[in-house]
């Protein structure tokens, strides 16, 4: 019935407090009477002086006070405001690759320094939320879907080559480990974005493209790195080398990813360093946002707070008198 009359708690349960009002008012008005019947027994009428008639109400105003007070605290709320708020249609998951070969330097920086400058590019021109996860033969997750970019970027330049310590390059094993951040957020759709050198060491892809398949999930990739090959170096400045002593050469394969895209309804980059190369991907779903009216419900506390307020002080007049 409330309801229909536009008026609603923001906390029902608070609400019952209101039932300690008539418990007092049948306390206090029992005292009251109490001690009456105590000061005509015992003070002489000459010592009682003259009695205050409002006092009698004092009783009924201190259980107005508790009763307008449990109301305040239940957040009593009547009518509604038109807001205009931005939503967005669906989440992110960023997953790049940091195994060995991203150390590759043939892009003019390492192959991670550019991935990394690329992921903090789509961070910034996405507004919804964005989740980090970086991958060898084992993916790792970074950052949970966060609306924080700064987050997000900071933990961007902060991820190294051979973070996970699992070596290999397994892309089915990412993009399972990203979908089930997407999965994380069911009312919202979702996308993915894989970025790596192409490698592929795993033997789970065609399971992962078979779940994001189901899903509808889309997964972008971006491919870094020339095809040409390159050394890999390490922290002391030599070439990484194998067990047999032989300089190890690593190619980007951007084929595999393209393929990936094509098989997820993605989209496929390869080396977008230019400044507006990426711009079709902060299009893309999880970027489009849109406005729509929300109804939100007006705070009425002040009312009832303002009562009890009235209700205290007028009793704490009325507790006047000789007796």
């Amino acid at each position: 019935m409330a309801e229909n009359l536009g008026l609603t708690f923001r906390s029902m349960p608070l609400l019952a407090l209101a039932l300690i009002a008539p418990i007092a008012l049948i306390f206090l008005v029992a005292r009251e009477r109490h001690r009456l019947r105590l000061a005509r027994r015992f003070i002489s009428e000459s010592l009682r002086g003259v009695s205050n008639p409002a006092r009698a109400l004092r009783p009924y105003l201190v259980a107005l006070c508790l009763l307008a007070g449990a109301v305040a605290l239940a957040g009593p709320r009547v009518g509604f405001k038109i807001m205009p708020v931005e939503e967005h249609e669906s989440n992110r998951v960023i997953a790049i690759d940091v195994s060995e070969s991203m150390g590759a330097r043939d892009v003019g920086a390492s192959r991670l320094d550019a991935a990394k400058a690329i992921a903090k590019r789509i961070v910034a021109a996405d507004p919804g939320r964005v989740a980090l996860l970086i991958f060898e033969s084992r993916a790792e997750v970074v950052c949970p879907l966060t609306s924080d970019d700064d987050a997000v970027s900071e933990l961007i330049d902060s991820i190294q080559t051979g973070e996970v310590a699992d070596p290999g390059t397994d892309l089915g094993t990412a993009m399972i480990g990203a979908v089930r951040l997407v999965d994380s957020d069911p009312t919202q759709k979702g996308d993915i974005v894989v970025i790596s050198d192409g490698e592929d060491q795993g033997t789970r892809l065609d399971e992962a493209l078979r779940r994001v398949r189901d899903k509808g999930i889309a997964v972008s990739t971006i491919a870094v790195g020339s095809t040409g090959g390159s050394t890999i170096p390490r922290a002391d400045g030599a070439d990484l080398r194998d067990d047999n002593g032989e300089i190890v050469q690593t190619y980007a394969h951007p084929e595999v990813l393209e393929h990936v895209a094509r098989a997820t309804g993605g989209r496929f980059y390869a080396n977008p360093f230019g400044e507006h190369d990426l711009d079709a991907l902060a299009a893309a779903p999880s970027a489009k946002g849109g406005k729509k009216n929300v109804k939100i419900p007006i705070e009425r506390f002040q009312w009832p707070l303002a009562l009890a307020m009235v209700a205290l002080l007028f009793g704490s007049f009325v507790n006047r008198g000789a007796e």
